[in-house]
């Protein structure tokens, strides 16, 4: 684990930002407190709230007009799934 201060980190960025592909990262502020920089992988997903709350409420909405997929007493994951896309 590397711990740099604020200060030292905004004067090398591109040297922690490298750093943390391998390393933890820890930046200090006296002010903010303390962050651990961690770079993003491509299965990280990034969301906004308004577009989450928007999803959500979608969701509902599908819900209570019975937009939705329902799985059958005798069905397994698989043929559930596969009946999900192709009634799409």
């Amino acid at each position: 684990m590397v711990v740099v201060s604020s200060r030292e980190f905004r004067a090398n960025q591109r040297k922690y930002f490298d750093l943390a592909r391998t390393n933890d990262v820890v930046i200090t502020s006296r002010a903010f407190g303390n962050y651990r920089l961690v770079p993003l992988k491509e299965e990280d997903m990034l969301i906004d709230e308004t577009k989450l709350d928007a999803k959500i409420r979608q969701g509902i909405e599908d819900y209570a007009t019975g937009k939705v997929h329902r799985m059958k007493e005798d069905e397994s994951i698989a043929e559930y799934l596969e009946r999900m896309i192709t009634e799409e």
